[in-house]
This record gives structure tokens, C-alpha cells and sequence, in this order.
């Protein structure tokens, strides 16, 4: 196997919010394809995917679900990671992220993890962890 994700799914409660957030991220960490779901379908959803392959995809949440709210210490996604080619990348989007209605929870700067982790975390309108990182290889 050649040890890469395919897709990545993710169900929202705020759709158009979400929407909003997504298709400003998706493109600034280079996923720049797209293809929405319609509308007037069972379920309304947007994907960004690369020419290399791996896609994300977000999807309104099903109507029974839509008060639940995300925590990253229950059983399920922790955060989604995204890998940055520099720390500049990292600084400019972090510079973006609440203009676009996501949360900087955690401002860029290096951290311990490992030599020369550096990273910005955040959050999207409905509160799941998301982070930008560069380590140098």
C-alpha cells in the first residue's frame, strides 16, 4: 500500500458557514479542484481534491446530528493536520483564518514536538481542530 489517505469526510452543522470557511482553506493549502453537490440533493456537500491525488469533503451533517457539537477528546477525530511548505505559508494563513470565520486557538510559533515544528492551530465554524504545520525534512 502506499500509506496515503484517499478522502477525508467531514460532517458539519453550519453548511454555508462551513462552505464559506472551506473554500477559502481548501485552495490556500493546495486543494484546488472543486465539485459541489447540488443543492436540492439528499444532502448538500462540497470537495477540494489535488492533482496528486487525496481530497477533503464537507458535508452537512444529517438533521438528528446537527446539535451535536465537536470535541477532540471524544471517541472520534483528534484534528486534521495539514502540511505547509514553509513557515511564511504558515504566518500568511494564520493571518487570514477569522476573517474567513475559523478560530486561531493557537498562534504560530514552534513547538516541541520535534525540531523546527511550526505551526498555527485553529479552529472551523463548527469548532473542529484544525492545524497548518511545516517540519522541516
Amino acid at each position: 500500500m502506499a500509506g496515503r489517505i484517499d478522502h477525508l469526510m467531514i460532517n458539519v452543522n453550519r453548511f454555508e458557514d462551513a462552505r464559506r470557511f472551506y473554500s477559502w482553506l481548501m485552495p490556500a493549502l493546495g486543494y484546488t479542484n472543486t465539485m459541489s453537490f447540488p443543492d436540492d440533493g439528499p444532502k448538500r456537500g462540497i470537495g477540494w481534491w489535488t492533482q496528486s491525488g487525496g481530497s477533503i469533503w464537507v458535508q452537512e451533517a444529517e438533521a438528528p446530528y446537527r446539535s451535536d457539537e465537536f470535541h477532540r477528546h471524544r471517541v472520534g477525530l483528534c484534528e486534521i493536520a495539514f502540511a505547509a511548505d514553509n513557515r511564511a505559508q504558515i504566518d500568511n494563513l494564520a493571518g487570514e483564518i477569522e476573517r474567513h470565520g475559523g478560530k486561531v486557538t493557537d498562534t504560530p510559533r514552534e513547538y516541541d514536538y520535534m525540531p523546527g515544528y511550526y505551526a498555527v492551530f485553529f479552529t472551523n465554524p463548527d469548532g473542529l481542530k484544525l492545524e497548518a504545520v511545516h517540519i522541516p525534512r
